[in-house]
């Protein structure tokens, strides 16, 4: 079997609907280990950036020893001007090691006044369209935790594609998820599991109890998942054992019905 792929918006990427998340995989020593087995199970998307430390090292390191990347990055830049996102495109192709990056996201887009700044001219968006233009990066993206930026995003027809935070946990980005599929612009869905806070303590009462609970980080991936309207979920993964039991959700799940969908939700709500 091999894992489902959805298309990413107006990119036309071919993405596995199971993406991964490499800010934390450096910080532990299993983290090439990590994503060599995501990559061999299947995952063709990694989402880092130039902020998360040796996150886009290590990605640079698995492909040169794999002879090649074979696989989709989005990385992002937390640079507000046009000058400073065109270095760090370029900082980040040498590291990498590659000719060209898939998607250049602007990182972290969540206020208004951070919003103005990228979009003015001599902002970041102008750099990220210079690099574009020189044929070294595909497409540009946006992160964000602001509805309101998020939504100017979507509207605005600059942006290829947006990553917003979706889980049982957090459902304010309902409308704008279905609002970005209208639009054609690619879903990328950071923490779909709630963060590894919240993961964190349900492994916790789950041993603690010794007893299975309903909702649980599968349940909550397949939550993610059954949305149609997404294109890649990139839950952060530092350790193999987590590869294979994301790869084990997505291979094997079945989308849940409005009764199953609800009962997470209320779950969710209960515990935190």
């Amino acid at each position: 079997m091999e894992l489902k792929k959805r298309r990413l918006g107006r990119t036309n990427l071919m993405v596995t609907e199971l993406g991964l998340g490499a800010m934390d995989t450096p910080t532990v020593k299993e983290g090439e280990e990590t994503l060599h087995l995501a990559l061999d199970l299947g995952i063709n998307f990694i989402d880092t950036a130039r902020e998360y430390q040796d996150s886009e090292y290590l990605i640079g390191k698995v492909i040169r020893a794999r002879g090649g990347k074979d696989f989709h990055i989005a990385t992002k830049t937390f640079s507000r001007t046009r000058d400073g996102s065109q270095h760090e495109v370029d900082r980040s192709l040498g590291i990498l090691g590659v000719d060209r990056i898939d998607i250049y996201q602007l990182h972290d887009v969540s206020s208004l006044q951070a919003w103005e700044e990228v979009m003015q001219e001599g902002g970041a968006l102008e750099g990220l369209k210079i690099a574009r233009e020189r044929g070294l990066i595909d497409y540009i993206g946006i992160s964000s935790h602001s509805l309101d930026v998020l939504e100017r995003a979507i509207l605005c027809g600059e942006f290829d594609t947006v990553m917003l935070e979706y889980s049982a946990f957090f459902r304010d980005t309902d409308r704008l998820i279905g609002l970005a599929k209208e639009r054609n612009v690619g879903i990328i869905v950071m923490r779909p599991l709630g963060g590894s806070g919240r993961t964190s303590v349900i492994r916790t009462r789950m041993k603690a109890s010794g007893q299975e609970t309903s909702l649980t980080p599968a349940m909550l991936l397949r939550y993610v998942l059954s949305r149609p309207e997404i294109s890649v979920a990139i839950p952060g993964v530092r350790y193999p054992s987590r590869v294979r039991e994301n790869v084990q959700v997505a291979l094997s799940y079945r989308p849940l019905n409005e009764s199953e969908k609800m009962e997470c939700e209320e779950e969710a709500a209960l515990l935190f």
